[in-house]
C-alpha cells in the first residue's frame, strides 16, 4: 500500500486543527486564576486543629522553660504517673526532647531515657497535652452555651 504525500499532509493538517480546537476548549473550561476552591471545615475539625496547635505550643513551653504553669505541671504529673516514676523534661537544643527519670527525695536525675522509650513517651506527652487542651476547649464551649 502506497500513501501519497498529499494524503499525509491532509492527515497532519486535520490533527493539528483538532489539537488547536481542543486546546481552546480546554482553556475555556479551565477555571480562571481568580477563582478559588471553597473548603468547609466542621467545627469539630476546627477544634481538633486548634487543640493540636495549642498542644504543640504547650509541649514547647514545657520543654524549653524552667518555670512551669499550672497546666504544664498537671501534664508532667500525669506523664510521670503513666510512666510510673517522676520525670523531668528538657530540650536544650530546642529540637530533641530529653526525658530524665528522677529518684530520691531531692529529685536527682537517675538516668536519661533514650530510643524507643523516649519516643513512646514523646507520643504519650503529646496525646496527654492534646487531650487536656481539647477537654478545656469543650468545657469552655459548654460554659458559653449555658
Amino acid at each position: 500500500m502506497v500513501i501519497a504525500p498529499f494524503h499525509t499532509q491532509h492527515v497532519l493538517k486535520a490533527y493539528s486543527q483538532q489539537l488547536a480546537i481542543r486546546s481552546r476548549v480546554s482553556k475555556d473550561k479551565a477555571p480562571s486564576s481568580g477563582q478559588r476552591d471553597n473548603v468547609t471545615i466542621s467545627s469539630e475539625s476546627k477544634k481538633k486543629l486548634l487543640a493540636d496547635k495549642i498542644a504543640k505550643e504547650i509541649v514547647n513551653q514545657l520543654t524549653t522553660s524552667s518555670e512551669h504553669s499550672q497546666t504544664t505541671r498537671k501534664i508532667l504529673d500525669r506523664l510521670s504517673r503513666e510512666f510510673g516514676q517522676p520525670l523531668k523534661i528538657s530540650s536544650p537544643d530546642g529540637k530533641e526532647i530529653i526525658f530524665e527519670v528522677l529518684e530520691g527525695p531531692d529529685g536527682q536525675v537517675a538516668r536519661n531515657l533514650s530510643g524507643e522509650e523516649a519516643g513512646g513517651l514523646k507520643r504519650i506527652l503529646f496525646d496527654i497535652t492534646k487531650s487536656m487542651v481539647y477537654d478545656g476547649l469543650l468545657l469552655r464551649e459548654d460554659t458559653h452555651e449555658t
